[in-house]
C-alpha cells in the first residue's frame, strides 16, 4: 500500500479511512537497549501520545548506534509512512551519532545551532558544569530543522521535512523524551487538526477486575457502540480501559460520552480514577480530603507500600509511617502479633494480617492501618502455602476487613499486586463503598 500525504496544513493527522493512511513507526536507536541494560519504554510512551490523534504506532524499529543501521531504519521506515519518530543518539558521546545518520538519509549536512547552544550553555552553566566540547556536540543539529529545545535536558528535538514526509528526531531518556513531546510535538499535532482537536476519549483505571471479566462485560452490554474503539493496558494489579471516537464530531463524542456513562456505573466499585494518576496519589487525596491519617505494616512487600505512598508529593500530611515486620518475632515485638494467632494459623494468614493493621494503627496513632504479609517467591519461609499467597488486612475504628489472594508472576509482580489491592481496598473504605467480597 501507498503512504498517505504529509501531515501539515488542513490535512489532519488522523485523517483518510485506511490504517496505512493513520501509521507512524518509529525508529529506537541505542546499542543499550539491545544489550538488556535498559528497558526501551518509548513505543508505550509514543502511542500512548499519539492515540487520542487517531494516529497508530505502526512498527517500533530498535536498532544500534551503528550509523548504517540507523540509516537503514530510517530510510525503510520513511518508505512505509509520511510520519516517522527517531529517538536517541543526540548526546555528547562519540556513540551518539543519530543526527548524522538522519542528515546521510536526507542528504544534508549536520550544523550547529546557536539557539541550541545558548540554550545548553546557560543549562550548564546554572548546574555549575563547564562547557566543553563534548557538551557543545549536543547542539549539533540536521541542516534545515525545527529545532525543539529541550525543557529537562541539554540535547534538543528535531522536526525535519523532506517532500510529503515529517521526520521527528527526539532525545533518547524518557524524561527528555516525555518533555519534547510535551513542548513541542503535541502543540504541533493539535495545529495539524485544523481546530478538530483529539479525538474523543475517555479512560477509566481499574483494580480488582481482570481483562478478561471487562471483555465479558463489554459484550454482554454490546459496548462499545459504534466508531467508538476501545484498548486495554493491563499492569500489575491495574487495567486501563480506553475509549476512543473514530473520527472528530458531535456525534461521536456523544457515543463516547454514553459508553463511558455506562460503564462508570457498571464498573463503580472498581474505577479509581477517569484521569492518568496513581493509585496512592488518588488515595493521598481521599484521606487529605477527610482529614485521615494512615499506617501500615508491611511483611512480604518489604516496605514497597510505604515507598509508594511516599512517591506522593504532599504525603507528610497524611502517612504517619511504616514499620517492616519480616520474621514472626518482628511481628511480635514491633506489632504486638499474638504468638498464639502465628502458631495456629501461621504468619501469611487474615488473622496475622489483622493483627499487623491493628498494631500499625495503634503504633503510629493512626486512623488507618493497613496490614500485608505472604509468599511473593520461592523461599518463603516455612509456610505450606503457595508462591503468591498474600493476605491484606484494613483496621479502622471497626472490625478489621481481610483479604486472601492468590497472585501469580515474578516476586516484584506479586508485592506491587499485593501493595494495589491493599490500596483498593482503603479506596473503597474512604469512598463509602460496599464492604462486601469482591
Amino acid at each position: 500500500m501507498s503512504s498517505s500525504h504529509e501531515v501539515t496544513g488542513s490535512q489532519s493527522p488522523g485523517a483518510g479511512a485506511g490504517k496505512r493512511r493513520r501509521a507512524v513507526e518509529l525508529v529506537s536507536t541505542g546499542t543499550e537497549l539491545l544489550s538488556g541494560r535498559v528497558l526501551n519504554t518509548h513505543a508505550r510512551t509514543l502511542a500512548t501520545y499519539l492515540a487520542p490523534f487517531g494516529l497508530v504506532l505502526h512498527r517500533d524499529t530498535t536498532v544500534t548506534d551503528e550509523p548504517a543501521a540507523i540509516a537503514d531504519a530510517v530510510r525503510g521506515a520513511l518508505a512505509r509512512v509520511d510520519l516517522l519518530f527517531v529517538s536517541g543518539g543526540l548526546g555528547p558521546t562519540p556513540d551518539d551519532l543519530t543526527r548524522d545518520a538522519v542528515a546521510t538519509v536526507l542528504g544534508r549536512l549536520v550544523v550547529s545551532d546557536a539557539a541550541a547552544e545558548s540554550h545548553i550553555r546557560e543549562r550548564s552553566e546554572r548546574r555549575g558544569r563547564r562547557f566543553t566540547p563534548a557538551i557543545a556536540r549536543q547542539a549539533l543539529v540536521v541542516q534545515g530543522a525545527k529545532v525543539l529545545l529541550n525543557p529537562v535536558g541539554y540535547a534538543p528535538g528535531e522536526r525535519l521535512c523532506s517532500g510529503d514526509k515529517t521526520l521527528f528526531v527526539l532525545p533518547g531518556p524518557p524524561t527528555e523524551f516525555a518533555a519534547v513531546m510535551d513542548a513541542h510535538v503535541i502543540p504541533w499535532l493539535e495545529a495539524q487538526t485544523d481546530g478538530a482537536g483529539r479525538l474523543p476519549q475517555h479512560v477509566f483505571l481499574l483494580c480488582g477486575k481482570g481483562e478478561s471479566d471487562v471483555v465479558a462485560l463489554l459484550k454482554r452490554h454490546r459496548l462499545p457502540p459504534k466508531e467508538v474503539d476501545v484498548a486495554f493496558c493491563a499492569s500489575p494489579g491495574q487495567l486501563e480501559l480506553r475509549l476512543t471516537g473514530r473520527r472528530h464530531g458531535a456525534a461521536v463524542r456523544s457515543r463516547v460520552e454514553k459508553a463511558a456513562d455506562t460503564l462508570r456505573r457498571l464498573l463503580a466499585e472498581n474505577v479509581f480514577a477517569e484521569e492518568d494518576t496513581t493509585l496512592p496519589a488518588v488515595i493521598g487525596s481521599l484521606l487529605r480530603a477527610q482529614g485521615k491519617r494512615l499506617a501500615v505494616a508491611e511483611s512480604c512487600t518489604g516496605g514497597l507500600l510505604g515507598d509508594r505512598l511516599t512517591s506522593v508529593p504532599g504525603s507528610s500530611e497524611y502517612f504517619q509511617g511504616g514499620l517492616i515486620a519480616y520474621t514472626n518475632d518482628a511481628k511480635i515485638a514491633l506489632l504486638g502479633v499474638n504468638p498464639d494467632t502465628l502458631a495456629r494459623d501461621g504468619a501469611v494468614s487474615e488473622s496475622v494480617a489483622a493483627e499487623m493493621a491493628r498494631g500499625a494503627r495503634r503504633v503510629f496513632a493512626a486512623d488507618f492501618g493497613i496490614g500485608i504479609t505472604g509468599i511473593a517467591g520461592p523461599g518463603g519461609g516455612s509456610e505450606q502455602k503457595p508462591v503468591g499467597t498474600v493476605c491484606v488486612a484494613l483496621a479502622g475504628q471497626e472490625e478489621a476487613l481481610t483479604r486472601r489472594l492468590r497472585l501469580s508472576g515474578t516476586r516484584e509482580t506479586v508485592k506491587f499486586s499485593s501493595t494495589q489491592a491493599a490500596l483498593h481496598l482503603l479506596r473503597r473504605i474512604l469512598s463509602g463503598r460496599p464492604q462486601d467480597r469482591e
